[in-house]
């Protein structure tokens, strides 16, 4: 094997593949990154078994081959290369030499046939959903995956198709992000729940041209992802995902709508108490058009005063501050709804008039709220 490549190229396919890169696995070659050579062009691929991406990028190709070159290592050595061209080769034994403005580093590789094949799909569906929007709605709900829990489902995002409707549901057991967007030339119906690390790592390789993308087919318990030059496969999490739609309060006894703004000051500077404490409590208090935010701990307190417009009963009512922070970091609207019920029911957030962005939030039980 032997091609030249701009540097800069090479950094740019290194930083995608790299994604799938694990950190550690009782299968050594998945240490590495896969090299092959096609045409003009070199193909990269990196796997944690869960996750593989392929990538691919120009290069002058002057010999063909395949190998696995250590991949933490070889991605170190071509970040700290000047820029400009770098000349890349591997002998029959499988040893990587990299060259470029005057330095030269040999590294042993290992055989190609030795890594795993891309997965197989079969069966499948398949699906072209617009790149910008799919980021967006990983960016508003991947925050509220369970990192972990006994439920395995948890730990994905559900991706639901029906009716031209393409919605995406994340939730921890302590709250919910739902996010739905229209996409009417989507006729299919599928459910998917996406692991959590795919999840994120699918939505830094999204272009935010809203004329890019995604092709994506399903089979079986596999995802299988086509942006220009990259390539996503996904082993999904197999499980039925928690009825989400029961868990909805189908009607609220308080209705407050707040400027987003002014309300995440409040709860910016009210953290900073709240987090001082052995609970990390924000207690929200509406009352007759008004709303206090208050936080207590050992080292001192805060109390903040809104004004708000407020349909139904008064209510005092207690959360963890840092699910509240989650959901007014994530809303983009001027003005928010929050609907709720009382004290020990969960909470609804919403930007004002978009129902297709929802916050559930459950609160927390404490005598200060009653």
């Amino acid at each position: 094997m032997r091609f030249t490549c701009a540097a800069s190229t090479l950094i740019e396919a290194l930083q995608i593949v790299t994604k799938a890169l694990p950190t550690r696995t009782p299968n050594q070659i998945l240490e590495g990154i896969l090299v092959e050579t096609d045409m003009n062009e070199v193909i990269l691929t990196c796997s944690d078994e869960r996750i593989t991406i392929v990538t691919r990028m120009e290069a002058y190709v002057t010999e063909p081959g395949r190998g696995v070159v250590p991949g933490k290592l070889f991605n170190e050595i071509v970040r700290r290369l000047p820029e400009g061209d770098i000349e890349i080769d591997m002998n029959d034994r499988f040893v990587f030499t990299i060259r470029g403005s005057g330095n030269r580093t040999n590294i042993s590789g290992q055989d190609a046939d030795l890594y795993p094949a891309l997965p197989q799909i079969s069966g499948e569906k398949e699906i072209a959903l617009p790149q910008d929007m799919l980021k967006d709605m990983i960016q508003k709900t991947e925050f509220a995956i369970a990192v972990e829990d006994m439920r395995e489902v948890l730990t994905g995002c559900l991706l639901e198709i029906a009716a031209g409707d393409v919605t995406m549901v994340a939730l921890d057991g302590f709250r919910l992000a739902l996010k739905r967007a229209k996409c009417g030339d989507v006729l299919e119906k599928l459910s998917a729940i996406i692991p959590g690390r795919a999840v994120g790592d699918i939505g830094k390789l999204l272009s935010d041209d809203p004329d890019a993308f995604a092709n994506l087919s399903f089979g079986g318990n596999k995802l299988h992802i086509k942006l220009e030059k990259t390539e996503i496969f996904v082993i999904l999490v197999e499980g039925e995902y928690v009825q989400y739609r029961q868990i909805l309060p189908p009607r609220f006894a308080t209705r407050v709508v707040v400027d987003l703004e002014p309300f995440r000051r409040g709860i910016d500077r009210a953290a900073l108490i709240a987090r001082e404490g052995n609970n990390n409590l924000l207690i929200l208090k509406i009352a007759d058009g008004e709303m206090a935010i208050e936080a207590h701990s050992q080292i001192g307190d805060v109390y903040e005063k809104l004004d708000i417009q407020q349909e139904g009963a008064n209510l005092n009512i207690a959360f963890n501050v840092k699910y509240l922070i989650d959901v007014v970091r994530f809303i983009d609207a001027d003005q928010i709804e929050i609907n709720l019920n009382n004290a020990i029911s969960p909470c609804i957030i919403t930007p004002l008039g978009d129902p297709d962005y929802l916050h559930l939030v459950l609160p927390v039980r404490t005598g200060a709220t009653a």
